[in-house]
């Protein structure tokens, strides 16, 4: 018996040794003010994104996923919360250039730019507009100058009420006179003691406006609300990084309330609104005023169609001019009249497009599908939870139609839309 442990011994020995000596595969490794979170039944890597206020390249990057598409039950994924990393340079936009262009420039993403930015949509930059470049040192020759972009003055005072929770209900923790709606909190808290995230803000004030139409601004991280003689003029109540909405209104002379409503649930918060007259009481024909803090868009608008059902099938529900596709409905319909679920969407709209090839884009939740000129070009017809997808397309210089089909199945909705020189 003890031979046959002298013979076994030196084995388990080697074994042991063999094991030890193994390497093992780095763990992603967890930044100072990053969080772990335990993947739940029903989540998705977007889902997951949207609730922490981060992209999902930013947590397939923190945890070398490859496919995002594939995450599982119990997995323990690093979300990467810390604040941006301060530093980088401001490019100013100059005639010709394209966000690919300025990307390339600076080597770093399209996306991360347009994160940066706040951009909806990568295809509407406008010369003078001043772009910060996450991360890079300023690139060389000499940066134009440009004006500063938004409004030169914001209206007010106004009068705040705070609360310490994101469903404005309760009494106000705190509330004041604010000289304008003009904010940019950041990492801190919108007030004294506040909490720094999960709070909303309710302001009111009554101001005087000539007759004429309006244009009401709200830029926000996360949601807001307008209203203007109680009637709801601007609806942004959800979960989102920077991004600005607009609403054009009829004003009959003299005063009139305005209500805005905010809230702030993760990482950064900021809130602006303002209004500018774009017409008086009769319409003359001329050119069209410039918006002061985003650029025309470079086309009339996009056609769009809503149906109650999930195939484009009968006479649409309601028909619109969206001057671009980016929408992130969330739970909700589109527009009053279009279910929240089961619908299905047409935009139709014409481009100028040079000789080049193109590449056509969306990132959707659920299907799509891009026509060009009649060719299938992305065909995408399926399930989705907001991943993109891109098609290519050789076009000679001219004119084009090109169609967007979308249906939405279930649960939040979303699509965006672009095309690029390839």
């Amino acid at each position: 018996m003890r031979k046959k442990w002298v013979l076994v011994l030196p084995v388990i020995l080697l074994v042991v040794f063999l094991i030890a000596a193994m390497p093992t595969a780095a763990a992603p490794k967890r930044d100072e003010c990053s969080v772990v979170y335990i993947v739940q039944p029903g989540d998705t890597m977007y889902s997951i994104a949207r609730r922490y206020g981060v992209s999902m390249w930013d947590i397939a990057n923190a945890n070398g996923i490859v496919n995002p598409n594939f995450i599982y039950v119990g997995q323990r994924l690093i979300i990467p919360v810390c604040p941006p990393a301060p530093g980088g340079t401001v490019h100013v936009v100059q005639p010709g250039e394209t966000l690919t262009q300025i990307a390339a420039r600076y080597g770093v993403s399209v996306w991360t730019i347009a994160n940066a930015n706040g951009l909806s949509n990568i295809n509407y930059i406008y010369v003078g507009q001043r772009l910060v470049i996450p991360g890079t040192a300023p690139a060389p020759g000499p940066a134009p100058t440009a004006a500063p972009s938004g409004p030169t003055t914001l209206p007010g005072p106004w009068q705040g009420e705070y609360f310490d929770n994101v469903g404005l209900t309760g009494s106000a923790f705190t509330s004041r006179e604010d000289a304008a709606i003009n904010f940019n909190w950041g990492w801190g808290p919108p007030a004294g003691a506040m909490p720094v995230n999960y709070f909303s803000v309710r302001w009111t004030g009554t101001f005087s406006f000539s007759e004429g139409t309006y244009r009401f601004y709200a830029k926000v991280d996360d949601g807001v609300r307008v209203y203007v003689d109680g009637a709801e003029v601007i609806n942004g109540w959800r979960e989102g990084g920077l991004r600005t909405y607009k609403a054009d209104r009829a004003m009959a002379a003299g005063d009139h309330a305005v209500k805005v409503e905010y809230f702030d649930t993760v990482q950064v918060s900021a809130v602006y609104v303002w209004w500018e007259k774009i017409s008086g009481p009769t319409v003359t024909p001329g050119p069209s005023p410039t918006p002061t803090s985003e650029a025309p868009a470079p086309v009339a608008g996009w056609r769009a169609e809503f149906f109650n059902n999930e195939n484009l099938e009968g006479d649409p529900v309601v028909t619109r001019v969206d001057p671009w596709i980016g929408f992130e409905w969330e739970g909700d319909g589109p527009a009053p009249g279009v279910w929240a679920d089961g619908f299905s969407a047409r935009w139709k709209t014409t481009l100028h497009l040079e000789t080049d090839h193109y590449r056509f884009c969306t990132m959707s939740d659920d299907g799509s599908r891009i026509w060009v000129n009649g060719t299938l070009v992305l065909d995408e017809w399926h399930a989705n939870n907001g991943i993109a997808y891109c098609g290519t397309y050789h076009a000679t210089t001219g004119d084009y139609e090109v169609v967007v089909e979308y249906y939405e199945h279930g649960g939040k909705a979303l699509i965006y839309m672009w095309w690029e020189p390839h």
